[in-house]
């Protein structure tokens, strides 16, 4: 590889360099909850800095094999979601997690190093209550915010780690030009990303959480608040979640990545990986979900 330094007096240099080495891996992501009653991985891979991807679809494998482990005995095996969709491994959950299990993930294809990652199921944990007070706060601009109260009561001796998403559930309308009227189509949701935290120990996480350990005020009550920008009226979904170390290392990472790749004067951030032999994030949570008006 010839790297050419050119300037406006028309001097130059090439540099020589070799590309660094990398291990081809197996790379995804799945992370799921006691909600949840089936579980999706989509498989694909990494790349190197000067390997060619010629189409959207080179990213992903096809052929791969994963199976879930409880406890140390095969649990679930993963089959393919169709004949063009082999590089998407689908399957129903016998039973809900549960606290106190470990449960692993093992993930095979021939032309990669196998993959697996180990989490214990985190304990049952306590939400005393979730309120929504709109129209709470004026921002900066004279905005108005709404807020959002969960009222944790952690359990003591035990270092617990807490993620908490809002979501908004809306109508999708349409106009119909044939008869002028505007029409319902069902219903979908939206992340509804926090302006501020009140608590400087809450951070952003992917997709708009907020995260936190309770390292300052474990086994005490803790009240997690946030702003949002007004949501005129509309159902919000609350879903609090008791998550593992890794995935709030992960979380917490991605994030902090996003926002450097957004500022030039930051240093690169390496985001946190929990699969051993391949490149993603392997977890299993605890969540409550709480609708509020």
């Amino acid at each position: 590889m010839a790297i050419t330094s050119c300037s406006d007096d028309f001097f130059g240099q090439t540099v020589e360099i070799d590309p660094p080495p990398y291990t081809k891996q197996l790379s995804f992501h799945l992370y799921f909850t006691d909600q949840d009653s089936s579980v999706r991985l989509l498989m694909t891979r990494n790349y190197g800095i000067l390997e060619t991807v010629s189409g959207y679809d080179d990213y992903f494998v096809h052929g791969g094999n994963a199976e879930l482990f409880k406890d140390g005995l095969k649990w679930v095996t993963l089959q393919p979601l169709g004949p063009d969709s082999t590089f998407i491994l689908v399957a129903d959950l016998p039973e809900p997690l549960q606290s106190g299990s470990t449960y692993e993930i093992r993930a095979t294809h021939p032309d990669y190093p196998s993959v697996h990652a180990t989490q214990l199921m985190p304990g049952d944990f306590t939400v005393d209550s979730v309120r929504l007070k709109r129209n709470a706060v004026s921002g900066e601009f004279g905005d108005k915010y709404d807020v959002v109260d969960v009222f944790l009561k952690d359990q003591p001796g035990v270092q617990n780690y807490y993620e908490v998403i809002i979501r908004r559930t809306f109508f999708n309308i349409v106009f119909d030009p044939s008869t002028g009227n505007l029409d319902t189509l069902g219903t979908r949701e939206e992340v509804v990303y926090p302006e501020d935290f009140s608590d400087p120990n809450v951070v952003f996480g992917f997709n708009g959480s907020g995260l936190l350990s309770d390292q300052f005020f474990d086994g005490q009550p803790y009240k997690f608040q946030t702003q949002i920008y007004g949501t005129y009226g509309a159902e919000l979904e609350v879903s609090v979640r008791n998550i593992s170390e890794d995935y709030y290392r992960w979380s917490r990472s991605y994030q902090a990545k996003n926002e450097a790749e957004d500022n030039p004067l930051v240093e690169p951030v390496s985001v946190f990986n929990n699969l051993n032999n391949g490149l993603g994030i392997f977890s299993v949570a605890r969540e409550q979900v709480f609708e509020v008006h």
